[in-house]
């Protein structure tokens, strides 16, 4: 038997005897010095190479045993597939928003729904008892009058902000909330607009002391007004209130969406209205409805009595509430024309 070893440098095939295992031998081309393996060395790599032969014959015979060998796969039963109705939020699911006619006649015919009607008649109910009684009870009276006109006025903000959001009910009745404030800001709203037109009666009236002395505690009063101006300067107050009306809307969704710092942009006010004029003039068209309303009662010469003027708070109140659902709307359909981004 002969044991073959190599140079590990230029790789030389040599053979020696098996007396020689466990020697070492110089390579003849290179001059490097071989060892020459012991038998039971050479002995385990034959063992370990044998060993490995036979585990890779196996399984080599085993994978050609699986190919040929079919194994029952068994299957789920066939389930009927269900049309995929989408996310409760996505594209599918989402209702559709109504426009801006469809929520304008919403807002026209809101007493139709339960909720708007109960809360419209809590209203008619509680406004019209207090300003009936309230003002024969003194002091405590008109201690409360003012209450109740500053919660009134918070809510008035409420329902333009409801209808910006895309809300479709009347907001809820919390007495819990301020009154001082939201009625200050109400005042502040209506004090802007109309003040050009105040300012100029009050200029010709101090042109003309003999009308303040006529008119006395009462010399700004709509019917003092019309009864002691020249009918060019009633002519150019009325011009004036008007256009106080008419921007009336927009100051009023400046402190209900955008806050109070927003009224005095008046830049941003005349941009927005000038991006959305058709829309906007039919905005202002309800307040002007308001406006005129009031004004008629005033100058009507109409014995209501209690009844009648119970009955005609339920039509201010309702008036007004539909005036200022369509400001709200105004913003939630057109907020994309706004010069501003309240989100």
């Amino acid at each position: 038997m002969s044991i073959q070893v190599s140079c590990p440098v230029c790789a030389k095939n040599y053979k020696v005897k098996e007396e020689a295992a466990g020697k070492k031998l110089r390579c003849k081309e290179c001059g490097e010095t071989v060892a020459i393996p012991t038998l039971e060395s050479i002995q385990d790599e034959d063992y370990a190479e044998n060993d490995f032969s036979s585990l890779l014959d196996d399984a080599v015979e085993l994978e050609a045993k699986s190919k040929t060998i079919r194994r029952p796969v068994r299957r789920k039963p066939m389930v009927k597939a269900e049309k995929y109705d989408g996310d409760e939020d996505g594209p599918v699911t989402r209702k559709k928003e109504n426009n801006y006619v469809e929520d304008l006649k919403a807002t026209f015919l809101m007493l139709l729904d339960p909720s708007n009607l109960f809360i419209f008649m809590l209203l008619w109910l509680g406004m019209g008892l207090c300003f009936s009684l309230l003002p024969f009870a003194g002091t405590l009276g008109f201690i409360g009058l003012i209450i109740i006109r500053g919660w009134y006025s918070h809510y008035r903000f409420c329902v333009i902000y409801e209808a910006a959001a895309g809300e479709k009910h009347l907001p809820e009745l919390s007495p819990e909330e301020g009154f001082f404030i939201p009625m200050i800001k109400w005042i502040f709203t209506w004090f802007l607009v109309h003040f050009p037109a105040y300012a100029y009666v009050g200029v010709i009236f101090f042109l003309n002391p003999e009308i303040i002395a006529d008119a006395g505690l009462y010399l700004f009063g709509m019917e003092t007004i019309g009864d002691n101006l020249p009918a060019f300067h009633l002519s150019m107050f009325m011009f004036l209130y008007c256009m106080g009306v008419f921007f009336w809307p927009i100051l009023a969704l400046c402190v209900a969406v955008g806050g109070v710092e927003s009224v005095f942009r008046l830049d941003l006010m005349v941009l927005t209205i000038f991006k959305s004029m058709p829309a906007y003039f039919f905005t202002a068209t309800g307040m002007f409805f308001v406006a005129g309303l009031q004004l008629g009662l005033t100058f009507a010469n109409i014995e209501w009595g209690i009844m009648g003027l119970f009955l005609m708070r339920g039509v201010m109140i309702y008036v007004e509430l539909v005036a200022l659902r369509m400001i709200g709307l105004y913003y939630h359909h057109f907020k994309n024309q706004f010069a501003w981004s309240w989100g």
